[in-house]
């Protein structure tokens, strides 16, 4: 048992309002919002603002006005940078409170926010604003007495609607971005994790944002979220999700303005292990690590192991002993690598594959040790499924726990064309020592993102999204960039003097 840092949070002084045109506020109806706390299964939560069409329409006015008066937008580059370097500086002064606030409404682990996610959070606005004086634009090369130039421009207002599972990383991936090219924003968080968002507002006003440009509406998707997607003036969503909310957003897009859409909706990620890999421990170790520290929240889990047939006992005896490694624990004890899935709901979602897998006669392993976590915890051990087809519900549909598949593979085109049998796309990777194959294997995945003997140890220069189901446009590196600005086309004619100066 470590130290337990929940006594570090003042419950009481956390701020639960909307913060709209430099202001906290509540919801012009009054409502609030209420949720049983997945940490020990028996705290709620209540009082955080349940905003709807009116504050969204606030915000959006609040955030097209101080667009239109250029006192972000018209800043320089090295203007914007310096403040978004002041935030980093900033976060990282209340790195602790930032993490409490997560793990407090998530139930994650407290650890893992301190000393993980919270610090990426921090480098991206760092990396961003670093970025940001030393863009350029394109030059078309003179065609006689013409020339051409292609500019970015700010969209305007953008909206960013963030998920629940790392809620400041992803705010800061798209915030980031969008604020340093100039557009003013109007953040709505997953209703399972605003509370880090809502403080990140106050943060960012101390650290130089003008008022009006950065607002933030928590609130229910089907509210706030929806009234965001379908606003006139909204000219652009970043929004990271399920897919079912994703195709809706794109049909809001068509329904009001034809706004820029991008879209992360999640994966099945693809672990292929080849008869080539010479170190099965190390990828069963990391495989692990990528599947379990957060209860398999993580939208680029590799959930779905393909390996081939003659190493899959020996991959499947390591991939048991590590999960010895994951077990949850108490949310804030420090010593806790691992906490809770996020809400009830969600618990009994996992918990029912689990259990048409066993109805099923899969294979199901779960550790039989237990760690020190409240009785009623919403926690799920690591969970290792083997012998299961590659049709099954498990097998196939993102679960977002902590729960992955074993599947064989008879040979490597076999396990490309498994890894290909899905709707989603967004990571994967292969282990191989062959570095043949594992050319061959990388070019012919369809995901946005393919490691080769790693898993989830890039950096914010490397892009991150998907393809197919799991969406489109990409969060991270300078790519980012381009889905918060237009592409502006100057074409200039000058008339020859003839004098020769």
């Amino acid at each position: 048992m470590g130290m337990n840092v929940l006594k570090d949070l003042d419950v009481s002084a956390i701020e639960k309002r909307a913060y709209i045109n430099g202001k906290y506020v509540a919801a012009t109806t009054g409502r609030t919002m209420e949720k049983l706390l997945s940490f020990d299964g028996r705290t709620t939560l209540s009082g955080i603002a349940a905003c709807g069409k009116e504050d969204v329409d606030d915000a959006v006015a609040a955030a097209k006005a101080a667009y239109d008066s250029g006192i972000w937008r018209d800043c320089t580059p090295a203007q914007k940078r310096s403040v978004l370097l002041k935030l980093a500086e900033l976060m990282e002064d209340r790195r602790m409170e930032l993490a409490l606030l997560d793990a407090y409404e998530t139930g994650r682990a407290f650890r893992n926010y301190y000393e993980d996610s919270i610090p990426k959070a921090i480098e991206a606005v760092t990396y961003f604003a670093e970025s940001i004086d030393k863009l350029y634009d394109v030059a078309i090369p003179p065609r006689g007495s013409e020339f051409g130039v292609v500019t970015r421009t700010p969209l305007g207002v953008v909206g960013l609607i963030t998920p629940w599972n790392d809620p400041m990383v992803v705010s800061c991936w798209k915030l980031a971005p969008a604020l340093l090219t100039g557009n003013s924003v109007v953040l709505k968080p997953a209703e399972q994790s605003s509370l880090s968002a809502i403080r990140l507002a106050g943060i960012a006003k101390e650290a130089g944002i003008p008022d009006g440009v950065f607002n933030v509406v928590p609130g229910y998707g089907e509210e706030a979220g929806e009234a965001l997607a379908l606003h006139m003036d909204v000219r652009g969503i970043s929004f990271t999700g399920s897919g079912e909310t994703g195709k809706r957003i794109l049909t809001y897009a068509g329904k009001s303005n034809m706004k820029r859409v991008t879209l992360e909706c999640g994966g099945k990620g693809p672990y292929i292990v080849t008869e080539g890999c010479g170190d099965l421990a190390r990828a069963a170790k990391v495989l692990a690590e990528n599947m379990f520290y957060n209860q398999g929240q993580i939208c680029s889990a590799p959930s779905r192991v393909i390996i081939a047939e003659s190493i899959h006992d020996a991959f499947v005896r390591h991939l048991k002993e590590e999960t010895l490694r994951w077990l949850p624990g108490d949310t804030f004890d420090i010593a806790s690598r691992v906490g809770c899935v996020v809400n009830r709901e969600q618990y009994e979602k996992v918990q029912t594959y689990i259990k048409e897998a066993r109805e099923a006669g899969y294979d199901v392993f779960c550790p039989e040790e237990e760690n020190d976590h409240p009785a009623d915890a919403f926690c799920i051990k690591p969970t290792v499924i083997t012998d299961i087809p590659a049709d099954a519900r498990a097998a196939r549909e993102e679960i977002f726990g902590p729960v992955v598949a074993v599947i064989k593979a008879r040979d490597t085109r076999e396990a490309v064309s498994l890894a290909n049998a899905s709707e989603y796309g967004l990571a994967g990777a292969v282990w191989t020592d062959d570095i043949n194959e594992a050319f061959d294997v990388v070019s012919r995945v369809e995901v946005g993102l393919m490691h080769v003997n790693s898993y989830g140890n890039d950096d914010n220069s490397a892009p991150f999204g998907g393809v197919k189901q799991s969406g489109l446009g990409k969060d991270k590196s300078l790519y980012a960039f381009d889905d918060f600005s237009d592409k502006k086309t100057v074409w200039m004619h000058f008339e020859k003097t003839g004098n020769g100066k």
